[in-house]
C-alpha cells in the first residue's frame, strides 16, 4: 500500500513530466523506494536520461515530510489528477498538474469561471474597469479566476469580494503563505466568501521567477475565457493569453487596454488576430452567447491545421 508522502515527492519532481511522475506513481510503493533511487535509476524507470542536479532522495523525503505537516497545519486540501474534485478544465490541457493543493472552498469550481489578467502596474482607468468587471462577473455568480499578485489581480479579487462572490488566485508558490504578502487581507477575504487558493506546489515552496509562468498556464486552463484587461509588450498577462490560446480557450481584450500609449498596448495582435474587444460583463455575456463565426470566434492562433 502506497504512504501518503510518495505522491508529495513526486509533486516537488519537477524536472519530471506528468507522464513520468506517474509512471513512477504506477512502479513504486512508498517513498523510501523512491528516497533510495539515483537519477539514473529514475532515468532507467522512466525511459528518458534525466539531467537533475537537484535529486536528493533524502531531501525530497524530508521536503514531503515538512509538507505534509503543513497540509494538516493549515487544513489545506489537495487533489490528484484522478480525483473526482479535480477541475475538469485543468484536465483538458497537455501538461496538467500532478496535484493541486488548496485552501478554501471547492464550490468555487462549480460555478462558471472567467479568467481575468492584466499588468502589475495599471493605469488609474484600467484597475477601475477590472474591479467592475469582476464585481458583474461576481453578480452573476461566476467566479473570478486571477493570480492575487499587484495590479489587475488584486483589483479582480477585490471587485469579486466587494460582491461577496468567488474568486480563485492561483499562486506561484504554496498555498500555506500568499505572494505577495500585501495581499493577504485579500486572499483573507476571498476565503470569507467561500474563495479559493490554488498551487500545485507543495506548502512551504516559496515563490521564484520560473514558477509564475508555470502559474499562468493554470489559471488559463481553469476558465473557457481568459479577459486581458491592460498589458504592455512582454507581459505576464500575454504569457497567460498564449497559454489560454493553446489550450484552445478564447481570449477577449477589455476596450480599456487600448487607452495607452502605443508603445504600451501589448494587446494590438491579439486584436488584429481576431480576440473580441468588450468594456462591460453584459458585452462579455452578449459575445459568449453570439454565433462564433459572427463575433466570438477563436483567434487563428488555436488553429492547428
Amino acid at each position: 500500500m502506497q504512504d501518503e508522502l510518495l505522491p508529495l515527492m513526486l509533486a516537488s519532481m519537477h524536472f519530471l513530466t506528468f507522464k513520468e511522475k506517474n509512471i513512477l506513481l504506477e512502479k513504486l510503493d512508498n517513498s523510501a523506494d523512491l528516497a533510495l533511487l539515483s537519477i539514473d535509476d529514475i532515468s532507467v524507470e522512466i525511459g528518458r536520461v534525466v539531467r537533475s542536479r537537484s535529486w536528493n532522495g533524502n531531501v525530497y523525503l524530508r521536503r514531503a515530510e515538512q509538507a505534509a505537516y503543513l497540509l494538516d497545519v493549515f487544513q489545506i486540501g489537495r487533489m490528484m489528477f484522478g480525483d473526482s474534485k479535480y477541475p475538469a478544465l485543468v484536465k483538458e490541457i497537455f501538461d496538467p498538474p500532478f496535484m493541486l493543493f488548496y485552501r478554501g472552498s471547492l464550490s468555487a469550481f462549480g460555478n462558471p469561471c472567467v479568467s481575468i489578467v492584466g499588468t502589475r502596474k495599471p493605469s488609474v482607468d484600467a484597475a477601475k474597469c477590472a474591479f467592475d468587471f469582476a464585481k458583474q462577473v461576481a453578480a452573476a455568480k461566476e467566479t473570478v479566476v486571477s493570480g492575487l499578485a499587484f495590479g489587475i489581480d488584486a483589483c479582480a479579487h477585490r471587485g469579486a469580494v466587494s460582491a461577496k462572490g468567488k474568486s480563485i488566485g492561483v499562486l506561484p508558490c504554496g498555498v500555506d503563505s500568499v505572494f505577495p504578502c500585501s495581499n493577504r487581507r485579500i486572499a483573507e477575504a476571498m476565503l470569507e466568501n467561500d474563495g479559493c487558493l490554488l498551487s500545485e506546489y507543495l506548502p512551504g515552496v516559496p515563490s521564484e521567477k520560473f514558477r509564475f509562468p508555470q502559474r499562468n498556464r493554470i489559471i488559463a486552463a481553469l476558465s473557457p475565457v481568459t479577459v486581458v484587461v491592460e498589458a504592455p509588450p512582454k507581459s505576464g498577462a500575454l504569457i497567460t493569453a498564449d497559454f489560454a490560446l493553446e489550450q484552445g480557450r478564447d481570449v477577449y481584450l477589455h476596450g480599456v487596454a487600448f487607452n495607452v500609449p502605443e508603445e504600451r498596448c501589448g494587446v494590438s495582435a491579439l486584436r488584429m488576430d481576431g480576440a473580441p474587444v468588450i468594456s462591460s460583463y453584459e458585452e462579455y455575456v452578449k459575445c459568449r452567447t453570439s454565433a462564433p463565426e459572427t463575433v466570438c470566434c477563436k483567434l487563428d492562433k488555436q488553429l492547428n491545421f
